[in-house]
């Protein structure tokens, strides 16, 4: 068996000390670089790869947060990917790797009269530990924050090292941020939509709430879509994010129009009052339809021909890469991308297959 390279080797072979060895390996400050280059290039012929396991286990445990709505409610058509990523990235590359992982979910998108005592339980907890300094990294879900980017930026002043995912919270001093091209997305859209109909058809946008960074993208790209290409379609705009009788009773409505070709949404839960509209007033299979986001439900809509495509934006892989890179960084001092864009998809039937279990973990992954 061939003995593995140590720091020993390197520095018996250049004659530098362990303490310089040290430095040049994990690109430290205090030595020059040509014996920086010297160590390093000794390191390459004897092949030396550095043992993180064995070195977590000399350094003491560091606690990540993963910090998202939680799963229950209407929260549950799109988060479970987003944890589902985060704790696959953990048990891959943290777990063994003397990495803790504390989870801090929340209730988000709450009703303005709703209350939910486990979620202030959660933060009020979770924000003693980050002012006692007790955290040393969190991966938290940008568009639905429950901290504001003032508070953040205390935290990361004070050595938090923080990564966004599904938007950016800016002035908050993270480390990175992960994220769909929601402009792209937006743009998809209206292009998969304007090629399907007539030029005269109309079409039902259900926009989201604005103040909701992906939405806002997504109707930003569809309308950059519209106006570089001259489209001429009527475009029927309904900002309605709650799933409730009235938002609902407005979709059906404008579902009914006559003149309405296509109808299209950006988020989980407008595409949950979309399907349940196109079906309950027959014109599932008649319009074109296209739904926002992957879970069971968008699933059989799409196997039932009441939409013809599904948008994937693939939470899973925002937060395995947002976890990953966290990890990479505190174990290796390794700098990610200040902005690292996410593949989206056009799920379409034939293709569904890859995204009914744990076959889409693959398929995710391909596209980071």
């Amino acid at each position: 068996m061939t003995k593995k390279t140590t720091i020993k080797d390197i520095c018996a072979k250049t004659g530098f000390s362990l303490g310089t060895v040290h430095l040049a390996l994990n690109g430290k400050t205090g030595i020059s670089e040509e014996t920086r280059e010297k160590i390093l290039q000794t390191a390459k012929e004897l092949d030396y790869h550095p043992n993180y396991a064995a070195a977590s286990l000399n350094r003491k445990t560091k606690l990540i947060v993963g910090c998202f709505p939680n799963t229950t409610g209407d929260n549950r058509y799109y988060y479970p990917p987003i944890w589902k990523g985060m704790r696959d990235a953990w048990a891959e590359y943290g777990k063994d790797m003397n990495i803790r992982l504390l989870e801090c979910p929340y209730v988000a998108f709450r009703s303005p009269e709703g209350e939910d005592t486990e979620e202030q339980m959660n933060l009020r907890e979770l924000r003693e530990k980050l002012e006692n300094g007790e955290i040393d990294g969190m991966v938290l879900d940008g568009n639905t924050s429950p901290f504001d980017a003032s508070e953040l930026k205390r935290y990361t002043d004070a050595g938090l090292k923080l990564v966004t995912v599904d938007c950016d919270v800016p002035g908050s001093g993270r480390l990175s941020c992960v994220q769909a091209n929601y402009n792209v997305i937006g743009r998809t859209l209206a292009e998969i939509i304007t090629e399907r109909i007539m030029s005269y058809g109309g079409i039902l946008f259900c926009a989201g709430k604005q103040d909701i960074y992906s939405h806002h993208g997504i109707e930003i790209g569809f309308d950059q879509y519209m106006e570089e290409n001259n489209c001429t379609n009527k475009v029927y705009k309904l900002y309605n994010h709650w799933i409730n009788d009235e938002n609902y009773e407005n979709i059906k409505e404008m579902v009914n129009q006559p003149d309405v070709a296509a109808v299209c949404c950006v988020s989980s839960r407008t595409s949950m009052m979309l399907s349940r509209a196109l079906e309950e007033t027959g014109r599932a299979g008649k319009l074109v339809a296209v739904g926002s986001d992957l879970f069971p439900e968008n699933i059989e809509a799409l196997k039932h021909s009441t939409f013809q495509n599904l948008i994937q934006k693939n939470p899973y892989a925002q937060s395995y890469t947002g976890c990953h890179v966290l990890i990479e960084y505190l174990l290796k001092d390794v700098k990610p991308q200040d902005l690292v864009t996410v593949g989206s998809q056009v799920v379409f039937r034939s293709n569904i297959m890859f995204y009914e279990d744990d076959r889409n973990i693959f398929q995710q992954r391909m596209i980071l």
